[in-house]
């Protein structure tokens, strides 16, 4: 609508203008608010992301993780199922053994070497049904005895009996002992027998 007064006239022109000023601020306003609200999208949705790729990869090492842990696992139920194994393969061929002839040999040298360890005078040895201990052992280990340390020693029965096979060299008052039985002998020798087993599954996994 267009006026012939000069008044009018500057005033609708002064009102279109701040019309325009207004929604000029208006839409500049609303870009600024859609930037910033995608702005912040954006940034969630890295964050979002961020913290995706922070579970999957927590994830992924709890796997490894439980991974590991049952190979471990497994490792350990085979080498204890090979030291059982051959723990008891030994003690089988140990019970065969103190049957034969030879074995009187091997006793004799127990109990010297348990004489040396108790280093007395005077000792007793017990011993089991299974493997019986003579005189003329004892007499030999006396023997013995002197010919690895130059030390005389008095050894004598101990009436006494053990339940497994073996030899036990006491002093006379029974307060220090040497045992040399034969479950106590195979224990002595666990940590060498668990190291061979781990060498040789460690070889068999390398190749």
């Amino acid at each position: 609508m267009n006026s012939s007064n000069p008044l009018v006239s500057g005033i609708i022109s002064d009102a279109r203008q701040k019309a325009d000023e207004i929604l000029s601020a208006a839409r500049n306003e609303a870009a600024a608010i859609i930037a910033e609200a995608e702005e912040k999208a954006r940034k969630g949705e890295e964050a979002e992301k961020r913290s995706l790729d922070i579970r999957l990869e927590q994830i992924s090492l709890r796997k490894e993780s439980a991974r590991k842990s049952m190979d471990r696992l497994s490792e350990l139920r085979s080498l204890d199922s090979a030291y059982n194994e051959v723990m008891e393969e030994v003690s089988s061929r140990l019970e065969s053994e103190i049957r034969t002839p030879g074995f009187r040999a091997v006793l004799i040298s127990w109990i010297a070497e348990a004489a040396i360890g108790l280093d007395k005078k005077e000792a007793k040895v017990s011993f089991s049904d299974k493997t019986p201990v003579t005189a003329d052992m004892l007499s030999e280990a006396e023997a013995e005895v002197k010919r690895l340390t130059g030390s005389e020693v008095r050894l004598v029965e101990d009436p006494a009996r053990l339940i497994s096979g073996g030899v036990c060299v006491s002093s006379m008052d029974g307060k220090v002992s040497y045992n040399n039985q034969l479950d106590v002998r195979m224990r002595r020798f666990q940590r060498d027998i668990k190291r061979i087993i781990q060498e040789e599954n460690a070889r068999e996994n390398s190749r």
